[in-house]
């Protein structure tokens, strides 16, 4: 298997234990619930262009929190 290298850390990780979130509100969000990323990294938008902000977050510590956010439950 191929790991990939945190630019946080430093630590390897595997791209199926992660998930990527886009969305500013639903980062802070976890941050905001102890649920930090484990890598992040910029991209260009194909449709406007605009360069984003992509962190990736563990899977599994992110799991309950997403289900909260998808109900528009987390707060």
């Amino acid at each position: 298997m191929d790991y990939e290298i945190s630019k946080i850390s430093g630590e390897r990780y595997l791209l199926k234990d992660v998930v990527r979130v886009v969305d500013q509100k639903q980062m802070k969000l976890y941050i905001k619930h102890d649920v930090y990323p484990i890598d992040m990294y910029t991209t260009t938008d194909i449709e406007t262009k605009e360069d984003k902000l992509v962190m990736l977050f563990s899977r599994q510590e992110s799991q309950p929190l997403y289900i909260l956010w998808k109900n528009r439950e987390l707060k």
